[in-house]
Formats: C-alpha cells, structure tokens, sequence
C-alpha cells in the first residue's frame, strides 16, 4: 500500500511550520526556557498541521525558490507576532520592576535560574503569576486561536507589512507602559508617600540617620501593602491579551 501526500500539503506543513516556530520561539509563555526546544518544535507542528488544510488552498504550485522565500517570509511574520505578545505580556513585569524600584528591592538582583539573567525579586513574581493566570484563565488559547487568525489577512506567500507592524508594535509599547503604571500605581503612590513621610522626619529630626532605617521601612512596607497590586492582575492581563489577540488578527498584507 502506497501512501502518497499532495506536494501542496508538504508545503502547507512546511510554511506553518516556520510560522509557528518564530511565534513559540517568541510569545510567552511557550518561549520560556522551562518548556524544552522540541517540545517547541513539537507545538509548533502541531499547530501547523492543525491550520495546514487553511494554509493548503490559497498555496500556489510549490518550487524550491518559493519554498525557500516563503519560509523565511514566514519565520519573520511569526517572529513579529511573537514579539507583540512578549511586549504586551511584558507589562505585567515592568509594574512589578517599578515597586522594585520604589521600595529598594532592586539594589540586590537575584539570579533567576529560568531565565538566566538577574532579576529583581518583585518583578518576577508578577511575571510567575501573570504566566499562572494565563493558563488558568485559558488566555493561551486566545493567543492561539488570534495566531490562527493571523492567516487570514496575513496568508503565507503574502509580503510582509512593516508598516502595519510597526505601528502595532508603537501601539503595543504605549499600552505596555500604561498598563504597567495602572498595574502598580496604588503601589507607587504608597511608596512615594513614605519617601516624602521620611524627609519630614529627617528635617524634623536631623540627628536621626534616615538611611540606616529608611530602605528597611519602605522594604518592611512594600511586602505588608504587596497585595494592593495582584487583584489588578487578572483585569490588566486579560485586556492585554484580548488587545494581542485582536492586533495579530487586524494585520493585512498587501
């Protein structure tokens, strides 16, 4: 018995392939260094058979030049729509970066074995519990189900639209930055407030030596008042996925 698969279907699994690849390579949380590489590899073809019968019909006669332009076209499309998820999901961290920053945490980083580089200690835990919330919430999915749309205004053999990308990702720093001060203003504030309840104190009470107890207050502070910020998670992440998602999908080619 013969098993014989169309030419065009070879295709349609490559091409979705290399676009898968570029987006779990990028978009968290497949692109954390805990899932192994071929359980990446192995994601991303199974994302690409699943979408190969969308990607097999709009597929003209495959060649080896096509195929080898196309793939790489593709790896880079991915590449940007992981990206735009990473910027967005990044926000999460950077509100935690910013009470780091306030209450005195990050003059020690510590090493942080998943990612391998040194992060403050609030910021990650953010991060560790946005990345819980997406899974309970069942967000990964909606960042799938927007990459599976991104093949229809981006259709594989389609040229690239860098300037479409590019005003999305503006679009994306800008809502990173907002979410990030909305995430961890009450925070911010509280911290702020100590800082000017301290220079009073110092200008009240010269002998006192404001920075021998002044970061262990404000550390003492923000680990009392930390809750403030994680019943503003779940609202936060899912408008920043429900924007990644609609924003993957808005993307048309020329």
């Amino acid at each position: 018995m013969d098993l014989t698969v169309p030419a065009v279907t070879l295709a349609a699994l490559l091409l979705g392939t290399a676009r898968a690849a570029g987006f779990v390579l990028l978009a968290p949380p497949f692109s954390s260094r805990v899932i192994p590489a071929p359980v990446k590899g192995a994601l991303a073809m199974a994302l690409s058979l699943l979408l190969s019968t969308q990607i097999a019909p709009d597929l003209p006669a495959p060649t080896a030049g096509f195929l080898a332009v196309a793939a790489v076209t593709e790896v880079v499309i991915g590449a940007a729509l992981g990206f735009l998820v990473q910027v967005l999901f990044t926000a999460v961290q950077m509100a935690g970066d910013l009470i780091d920053v306030t209450g005195g945490f990050s003059l020690q980083p510590a090493f942080d074995p998943l990612s391998m580089s040194q992060n403050a200690t609030i910021g990650r835990l953010h991060y560790l519990l946005a990345t819980t919330l997406l899974f309970t919430s069942g967000g990964h999915l909606l960042l799938v189900r927007g990459f599976a749309a991104s093949y229809e205004g981006l259709p594989v053999g389609g040229d690239v639209p860098t300037d479409q990308i590019g005003t999305v990702l503006i679009t994306a720093f800008s809502m990173m930055f907002l979410a990030a001060l909305q995430i961890a203003g009450p925070m911010v504030a509280v911290l702020l407030l100590a800082d000017v309840a301290l220079a009073l104190l110092s200008r009240a009470a010269p002998a006192l030596n404001i920075f021998s107890f002044g970061f262990p207050v404000k550390i003492t502070l923000t680990l009392v008042m930390l809750g403030l910020t994680f019943p503003l998670l779940p609202s936060a992440l899912d408008g920043l996925l429900e924007h990644a998602a609609q924003a993957m999908s808005s993307l048309r080619s020329g």
